[in-house]
């Protein structure tokens, strides 16, 4: 180690001088007193004890004897281990149930899913009935005031949706559950591949190797079959619910009915039923019982008033204009009637209107035949009447004896030019050799005579004269004013 056992004395370096400055001068002026290694190791010389030197030889030893009798006992005991070959078949039967057990499980939830199909098929197809019936049951609840056209469209419209439904239902799950069925025979296949005598054997190793997989799979089952079950009772539970739906359903819809029925009975009661009286005048008219509506109101639509079979050139003109007038009537009251035919009345009351045209109807053409009749027996008396008064003097006759004064006249053709409407002329009345006086006057076409009563005594009885038909009338001739 040459010169590097001592200490050199002087140990100052410049940057350590640089920051120590005069302390440093001050322990250098100091005396020091080198250290000399081989001087020192030769003083612990002197203090070195046997003892440390065998507490490490009886170490060593201790941990030699140790090694070696542990590596004895490993050797010796894996001398005895005996090798079993069929602790390899174990783990392969493991392997090969475990490859069992998972196409088993694809193969339980293959049927599975085919049974949800299934199920969730029926449940629609089931639905589209239901919606079927109640909306057969809604059409029934209307039957009353429907027609039968409408009643056979609607239920035509609705069989054909149900049958829509339906095929859509089939088109949408067919093709689903030919797939599950598919897959159901894959895995099946697969799980028939593995060999039964096998699977026994891995079956029985699995209950030694995996209790605890075996526990598991306990539970799994157990807790499947407790959903499995919920499931049930929640389909059940929807299907009681369905059926509680429909039936409350059912039954609001026959409560509106009811309410509805009753208000349709108060507009459309069956009347004929109900007053003996009116069903005679009906029947009277020639609408039976029951009759349909179509044909009420066909024959309404083909009453007939023909104002040219009740006049003729020799006519009024008050009597033609009257005629005209009673046609025009008699059809605005066919138009008001037709309003009525569009409203669904199916009970008796439809009845009435038909039967109301049919009665003005034959009311109007027993008074105009009437009329025609009178018409026709006026001219023949104005005939007789001008062939009575051709060979007279007279202008006219009495046309209606009356106890008034005042009575209607027929004036003859040649001598009505005599008399201006409005116009009062003096007149003479004769009467079983009597004449009396008389004003004759035209008013709206009628001649009207009106007799005149002399100045009498107050005291006396009033003079009454009392004409009759056919007494002779005789304009006088007009004193000029």
């Amino acid at each position: 180690m040459d010169n590097a056992i001592e200490i050199n004395e002087d140990l100052t370096h410049k940057e350590v001088a640089l920051f120590l400055g005069d302390e440093l001068k001050n322990h250098n002026n100091e005396s020091v007193k080198s250290y000399n290694l081989e001087e020192e190791y030769a003083k612990t010389a002197r203090h070195k004890k046997p003892f440390v030197w065998i507490l490490l030889g009886l170490c060593f030893f201790i941990v030699g004897a140790g090694t070696l009798t542990t590596t004895g006992l490993v050797s010796h005991s894996n001398h005895k281990i005996s090798i079993n070959i069929d602790s390899f078949d174990d783990l392969n039967l493991r392997a090969l149930l475990n490859s069992a057990g998972r196409a088993q499980n694809l193969y339980d939830t293959a049927i599975k899913n085919k049974e949800s199909l299934i199920q969730n098929k029926k449940d629609e197809l089931s639905q589209a009935e239901q919606k079927r019936n109640m909306d057969l049951f809604t059409l029934q609840s209307v039957a009353s005031v429907s027609t039968k056209a409408f009643l056979a469209k609607e239920h035509e419209k609705i069989e054909e949706e149900y049958k829509t439904a339906v095929n859509e239902i089939n088109r949408n799950y067919e093709p689903k559950i030919t797939e599950a069925e598919e897959e159901i025979k894959h895995y099946e296949s697969k799980r028939n591949s593995y060999n039964s005598e096998k699977l026994n054997q891995a079956k029985d190793a699995q209950a030694t190797i995996d209790s605890t997989k075996q526990l598991h799979d306990i539970e799994m089952k157990a807790q499947e079959d407790r959903y499995e079950k919920k499931i049930k009772e929640l389909r059940e539970e929807l299907a009681s619910q369905k059926v509680r739906a429909a039936r409350e359903q059912k039954a609001a819809v026959e409560e509106v009915r009811k309410i509805f029925q009753a208000k349709i009975d108060l507009l459309d009661p069956r009347a004929r039923e109900q007053n003996k009286e009116q069903n005679e005048i009906i029947l009277d008219a020639g609408i039976q019982n029951k009759t349909k509506s179509s044909k009420l109101w066909d024959n309404v639509e083909k009453l007939i008033f023909n104002e040219n079979d009740y006049t003729s050139e020799n006519s009024s003109f008050d009597y033609a204009e009257t005629i005209k007038e009673a046609a025009k009537e008699l059809e605005e009251a066919r138009t008001l009637a037709l309003r009525f035919k569009p409203i669904p009345m199916e009970n008796s009351i439809k009845d009435y209107v038909p039967a109301i045209m049919h009665q003005t109807y034959q009311v109007a053409n027993n008074l105009a035949e009437s009329g025609f009749k009178m018409q026709e027996e006026l001219r023949n008396l104005q005939d007789f009447a001008e062939t009575s008064l051709a060979s007279s003097s007279a202008d006219g006759i009495v046309f209606k004896n009356t106890n008034s004064s005042t009575t209607q006249a027929y004036i003859k053709k040649t001598s009505r030019d005599k008399i201006i409407e409005g116009k009062s002329l003096e007149a003479q009345i004769t009467h079983k050799g009597k004449q009396i006086a008389a004003t004759i006057q035209k008013q709206d076409g009628i001649y009207i005579v009106t007799m005149i009563y002399p100045e009498e005594d107050s005291s006396k009885p009033q003079t009454v004269y009392s004409i009759d038909t056919g007494d002779p009338i005789r304009i006088l001739p007009q004193k000029s004013k």
